[in-house]
């Protein structure tokens, strides 16, 4: 072979190189933008055990930290959900302060810690830390959706603390919040299929009235929990307690397979 001819060969095999080379860019796999996070940890206030006074707030948030749009509307709504949950234990005779708890969580500590303090000159012999906890976390995540659970905590007083648990969507190309309920084809198949599930779950017969059993129903009807969830081996649907049945009764969940599901959820917005 001539010398003249290597440049053309190697320029060549070059070429072809490249060719082959860029399908398997054009086809690789676009990393889930929201997949890599942290969790936000806040902690304001404490516990006095001793004297049994005081009030505490623990926020551990797992959020999305990557740059782009998406995911920093992940974050803008987790952070707008933690204020609103706790400005719900805040001052409501007090506008100005209701406007600016609105503006961070360290503003709605110091107007629940406001709360706590009148409440105590009212009624100064009454013990007990008031406590508020929110956990989050993800349930499950896809290149369509992020499902999130959000635990929350809380004891202003009372018999005992109040607890429950919320599940939210986030789509994957927007960040924003989107309803269970649209992942849903069928509503009317899907209620009458978590009835027959819970009542399995429970042990009752089809012929036992649920209001006579000691549950609470809407409008003496059966309902589908206001929390539901997909997870990667069915839906999760979550009642939480007082939601239809007793506090001592503790929160119902139960999962159904995506196999008795098919036709009355919509799989493919959600993989």
């Amino acid at each position: 072979m001539g010398l003249k001819q290597m440049p053309a060969l190697a320029l060549g095999a070059l070429l072809f190189w490249a060719c082959n080379q860029s399908p398997k860019k054009e086809n690789a796999v676009v990393g889930i933008s929201y997949q890599t996070g942290e969790v936000k940890k806040e902690k304001f206030g404490g516990c006095d055990t001793i004297t049994s006074k005081g009030i505490s707030l623990i926020v551990n948030l797992w959020q999305p930290t990557d740059s782009n749009a998406v995911a920093a509307k992940i974050r803008e709504i987790l952070n707008e959900k933690t204020i609103q949950r706790l400005n719900s234990y805040g001052d409501p005779a007090s506008a100005a302060a209701r406007l600016e708890a609105n503006k961070s969580t360290s503003a709605a500590f110091k107007d629940f810690e406001k709360n706590y303090n009148d409440f105590k000159k009212d009624f100064p012999d009454s013990r007990g830390c008031w406590e508020i906890e929110l956990h989050g976390d993800t349930v499950m995540t896809t290149p369509k959706v992020l499902f999130y659970q959000l635990d929350h905590y809380a004891f202003t007083g009372g018999a005992h603390p109040n607890t429950f648990t919320s599940y939210h969507a986030f789509d994957g190309k927007t960040g924003e919040e989107v309803e269970m309920k649209s992942f849903v084809a069928d509503s009317v198949a899907l209620l009458k299929l978590v009835e027959t599930k819970f009542r399995e779950l429970e042990k009752l017969t089809p012929g036992v009235d649920l209001e006579d059993a000691g549950y609470f129903l809407a409008n003496h009807k059966f309902f589908i929990p206001a929390n539901y969830v997909f997870t990667t081996e069915g839906v999760l649907f979550y009642y939480n307690p007082y939601e239809i049945a007793a506090y001592a009764r503790g929160p119902i969940e139960f999962t159904i397979p995506y196999e008795e599901l098919k036709g009355i959820i919509r799989k493919e917005a959600v993989f």
